[in-house]
């Protein structure tokens, strides 16, 4: 029998698919406003009215540019996660919340701090937090820079990771409503690459000869720092990437698709994000 769920985010790049999975396996979703996302009491009365489970995949845009959100990641992630707390325990719905997977040195800076506030806040009620190592969709961003014939990667290339495919995620995360699994869980795709990897499995999709510059990291967090008076959001992420350029953030694999598939369809599909004009 299928369930009622709440889905936080659902109209991102994450929510569309974790809703399209549910729907695949029978569930119904449920989505409230912008404005509601914050409000415990309007999140109850959204569970209340049906629903059984919570999942929150909402959050401020990662996306580096203008145009994107102004707030800090405490600002928005951190209101909206401890609004879906109080409402699962509330209510006693169970809560999947997508959080980041990172190393222990990357944990005081606002990115990650403000998503473990949420986890930390999540320990007295039922409830599991997911951390994935990052998206493939991240790294598909690139693309369109690319193919203009320059990259800028932050480090030295070496830091590992092992990036995963959104559709496998969103998999992993409606797993987690029937509950009885652990209480945390980092999850990573099948490969382990480096970020030099990563950025010449993108080069060479670029269609044309791609120059990857390579910034000190040092260079980026102290950018960071500066932008961070500027732009919160822009400098707070721009400092996060510095700190993954230095340390590896690797997961037990639980995806199976890999980026080099990924971009294949990527740079393939007509219209695509990324794709060559036709």
């Amino acid at each position: 029998m299928g369930l009622d769920v709440l889905v936080l985010g659902a109209r991102g790049g994450l929510g569309k698919l974790v809703c399209a999975e549910l729907a695949a396996r029978g569930h119904r979703t449920k989505t409230v406003t912008r404005a509601e996302l914050r409000d415990p009491e309007a999140l109850a009365r959204a569970v209340t009215g049906g629903g059984h489970v919570i999942i929150n995949c909402a959050g401020a845009s990662v996306a580096l540019g203008l145009g994107h959100g102004w707030r800090g990641y405490r600002a928005v992630d951190t209101p909206i996660g401890l609004a879906a707390v109080e409402a699962a325990r509330r209510t006693g719905a169970r809560l999947v919340y997508v959080g980041v997977c990172h190393a222990p040195a990357l944990a005081r800076g606002a990115y990650i701090d403000a998503h473990e506030r949420v986890a930390a806040a999540m320990r007295d009620i039922d409830g599991v937090v997911v951390r994935p190592t990052g998206f493939f969709s991240a790294y598909a961003a690139l693309l369109p820079i690319a193919r203009r014939g320059l990259l800028v990667d932050i480090g030295d290339g070496r830091a590992r990771t092992n990036p995963i495919d959104e559709r496998d995620l969103a998999a992993i995360v409606a797993d987690q409503i029937a509950g009885g699994g652990p209480r945390e869980l980092d999850v990573g795709g099948p490969e382990i690459v480096t970020r030099g990897q990563i950025f010449e499995e993108v080069a060479a999709r670029a269609g044309r000869r791609v120059r990857i510059l390579r910034m000190p990291a040092w260079l980026a967090g102290g950018s960071g720092a500066v932008l961070r008076v500027l732009h919160p959001r822009m400098g707070q992420f721009a400092r996060f990437a510095a700190g993954l350029a230095r340390h590896d953030v690797v997961a037990p694999a639980a995806g199976t698709r890999t980026l080099a598939s990924y971009l294949d369809a990527l740079a393939l599909a007509p219209g695509a994000p990324g794709a060559p004009a036709t």
